[in-house]
Parts: structure tokens; C-alpha cells; sequence
């Protein structure tokens, strides 16, 4: 009787690792998938493909088009540049009025908050700075 609720115990645990290592590889897979979604050049790649299946594109059309999906790509590039430059100055305009309302203690704190927080990077988006 007491191998049973040894066997019974160890087959709970390896499920319940299962379970957790499932989760965790599931959760990454799906972090990927969505950071990969938000990629311009992700959707580019997708919408051609699209593109090319659906329509059975000419190798014409085909060069033409891809330049039109490049060009709305920088486009959109452009616009997360700008998104991310005008975020940037309202959290740091937030910051300046919350650091009015504290104690000078608290500043020692805030200070270490603030620098954790950094800036929103092009490296944490995955996008290249614009060509002028």
C-alpha cells in the first residue's frame, strides 16, 4: 500500500512540473509570436506572402508591390519613432510634477525608480532609427 501512494505522488509531481514547464514554454512562445506581430517588417513579410498566395502575382506585380508595403513599412516605422519620442516627454513631464509633491527621504527612492526606468528604447522595440 505504501508503493501505491509513492507511485500516486510521483505521477502528481511529474504532472504538476509538466504543467508548469508547458506553461512557461507556452508563455514564451506566445511572447514571440506577439512581439513578432508588432514587427513592421513581420507584416510585411505576412502581407506579401498574402498577397502572393491569393492573388497568384505576376513577378511584376509582385516587385511592385513589395516596394509599396516597404515604403508603408518606413512609414510606419516613423510613426512608432515619433509615438515613442512624444511618450518619453509626457512620463518625464509626470516624473518632474510627482517629484514636487515628495518628502526629501522619499526622493532618495524615487531617484532609484527613475533610473531603473530608463527611457523607451529602439532596442527594446526591435526598430531602426529612421534615415533622413
Amino acid at each position: 500500500m505504501k508503493a501505491k501512494w509513492k507511485i500516486v505522488a510521483s505521477l502528481i509531481a511529474l504532472v504538476l512540473v509538466s504543467m508548469l514547464v508547458g506553461g512557461f514554454l507556452g508563455a514564451k512562445y506566445a511572447e514571440g509570436v506577439i512581439r513578432k506581430r508588432h514587427m513592421p517588417e513581420a507584416w510585411n513579410r505576412t502581407a506579401m506572402r498574402a498577397l502572393q498566395h491569393r492573388l497568384k502575382l505576376t513577378p511584376e506585380q509582385n516587385a511592385k508591390m513589395q516596394h509599396i508595403l516597404e515604403g508603408g513599412v518606413e512609414e510606419m516605422k516613423g510613426i512608432r519613432l515619433e509615438t515613442i519620442a512624444k511618450t518619453d516627454v509626457v512620463v518625464e513631464r509626470l516624473l518632474t510634477e510627482l517629484e514636487k509633491e515628495i518628502t526629501p527621504e522619499q526622493r532618495v527612492e524615487f531617484e532609484k525608480l527613475r533610473k531603473q526606468r530608463g527611457s523607451t528604447t529602439l532596442d527594446m522595440l526591435k526598430v531602426e532609427p529612421r534615415k533622413k
